[in-house]
């Protein structure tokens, strides 16, 4: 019997064997730059090459084989100190298609196309580059652009800012790139290109195709246009593991999913670890948080992933989704995280805000704040070495602009013993101090960081809650020209904020305008101080 199923296990090894072509070629320094290898041109040795799941490394020649079944990307994990090729959209050309049967004809959104038998070499060419230690990215949390129209919204609002900046090494969409039009993809990248330098992504829930069978094909569209959805790059000592935690229901047309990773991908994050120096910063880049509301990402994967780190002391994950800014910090006593020191996951504001929706401005872009509180805009991660740190930039305002302080404009001296203070700083955590003082009259005292929903947001709430009830939506459409676009759209309702901190000031000043001084304090050791007035009179 023992016998019999080695023999059984012998001969699906050989047919799994059998069923899966090889791929081989090299990685080779491309010295003319015209991206197919000369015979001059050298071999590049100890480079990663996957297949999704498997990795290898290229020979002292720079030559590598692989396995590959029938639907795959083969693609080379960028090293430290050299350059994929970047097409016209400055996106990295790191990857060859693999997909002879193309894509299911019941999409409504292309995928790639047949591709036909492997090619006798698929060669992947690199440029040096040397890494400097100390560099900063670009993020961008959720573009999200349903039309056209909010592209120009990115562009005006997002990409013009950016323009000329010349100390970014590269940016990097977490996800939501468009809204479900997938044919937005083009213009997106179009608008993100001006900005001249690589341009990473992460898929999105609004990113698949909706009409796939299975969770593997849901990506077809993302991958015709970005390559693999699951990938890794190296910048210096930091190894960027892109990850698509989208797990789209298997039924043609369903819109459920949950976060969360295929076997697969786990495998392909395992197989990358082993090779990377344990003294090395890993950064999760993925769409949906880790944090669970509900099991939106599932509890069992992320202790997979939190076990898979536990030998890595420099961690750092990144994601976007929920449409807030948020810092939230993993404890060894409190969760599946298995260091002493707390594991940092990131999640990323959006450049859409409030899926561009608000009262158009000056320059006719949407208001577009976030539900906690937090202005749209984008972030800038300085790296140097293993250590990071993170910066929210507001859109449009200048980089001084990291709160936003709320109080009544106007109050009656010593006639409340509770005035409250109310601070969003929009980049604070756990890990912040927030202290207030009236200047002049009281010293320094410590907020209370709090759980709340942002004030201001809540009048923003209350405001559309009142155009609903005079029906004013219909009044703009009625009296608009149809061609035009009424001056705003409903704000969503208020997430709580998990960056506000509060104070009791009293009211025992003198009459007169006070300055209330605030400074905050970021997990850095930075210091930030902003001023807001408040006028006391005598009843």
């Amino acid at each position: 019997m023992r016998a019999s199923i080695i023999s059984i296990f012998i001969l699906l090894v050989s047919v799994c064997a059998y069923s899966q072509d090889v791929a081989k070629g090299f990685v080779f320094h491309d010295t003319n730059e015209n991206r197919i290898k000369e015979d001059s041109e050298n071999g590049i040795p100890e480079v990663a090459v996957s297949n999704g799941v498997d990795i290898v490394l290229t020979d002292e020649n720079g030559a590598y084989e692989i396995p590959v079944p029938d639907d795959a990307v083969i693609f080379v994990i960028k090293p430290r100190d050299w350059m994929t090729p970047l097409n016209e959209d400055n996106l990295p050309q790191f990857y060859y298609l693999h997909k002879p049967n193309g894509y299911p004809e019941t999409f409504k959104f292309k995928g790639v196309e047949p591709t036909g038998d492997l090619p006798d070499e698929i060669n992947f060419p690199l440029y040096p580059d040397e890494s400097s230690k100390s560099y900063k990215v670009v993020i961008f949390g959720d573009p999200q652009p349903y039309n056209i129209e909010m592209i120009d919204f990115l562009a005006d609002d997002i990409i013009s800012e950016l323009i000329g900046k010349h100390d970014l090494e590269f940016g990097m969409t977490m996800g939501d790139i468009v809204g479900d039009d997938l044919n937005l993809f083009s213009p997106l990248n179009q608008a993100v290109a001006k900005l001249g330098i690589p341009w990473y992504n992460v898929l999105g829930n609004h990113d698949i195709n909706y009409m796939a069978p299975t969770d593997e094909l849901s990506d077809e569209t993302y991958v015709s246009v970005y390559g693999p959805a699951t990938y890794a790059f190296v910048y210096g000592d930091v190894h960027f593991i892109v990850v698509d935690d989208v797990i789209h229901e298997s039924v043609a047309g369903s819109r459920r999913y949950v976060g969360g990773l295929r076997p697969d991908q786990f495998e392909f994050v395992s197989n990358y670890l082993e090779m990377v120096p344990k003294n090395h910063l890993i950064v999760l880049n993925m769409h949906i948080p880790l944090v669970q509301h509900g099991e939106s990402f599932r509890q069992s994967d992320q202790k997979k992933l939190f076990d898979l780190l536990k030998d890595f002391p420099n961690t750092l994950s990144i994601s976007a989704h929920t449409h807030v800014h948020d810092n939230k910090f993993f404890h060894q006593d409190s969760t599946d995280w298995q260091q002493a020191v707390p594991h940092h996951h990131f999640n990323v504001g959006t450049t859409s805000g409030s899926w561009w929706n608000g009262m158009r401005n000056e320059v006719d872009v949407p208001h577009t704040m976030m539900r906690d509180g937090t202005p749209n805009g984008y972030s800038f991660i300085t790296f140097n070495g293993t250590d990071y740190v993170i910066d929210w930039k507001v859109a449009g305002s200048p980089a001084e602009y990291k709160m936003n302080i709320h109080h009544p404009r106007g109050i009656y001296s010593s006639e409340s013993d509770t005035v409250l203070l109310s601070v969003n700083f929009f980049n604070g955590s756990e890990q912040s101090k927030l202290e207030y003082r009236i200047k002049g009259f009281s010293e320094w005292k410590e907020m209370e960081k709090v759980d709340k929903f942002d004030p201001f947001y809540l009048k923003i709430d209350k405001r559309w809650e009142q155009f609903k009830t005079i029906d004013l939506r219909s009044q703009w459409q009625e009296n608009f020209d149809p061609e035009e676009t009424p001056p705003g759209t409903q704000m969503p309702q208020p997430r709580i904020s998990t960056h506000l901190w509060e104070a009791n000031i009293g009211s025992n000043f003198p009459e007169g305008r006070h300055v209330i001084e605030v400074r905050a304090k970021d997990r850095y050791g930075r210091v930030f101080t902003d001023y807001s007035t408040i006028r006391v009179v005598k009843k």
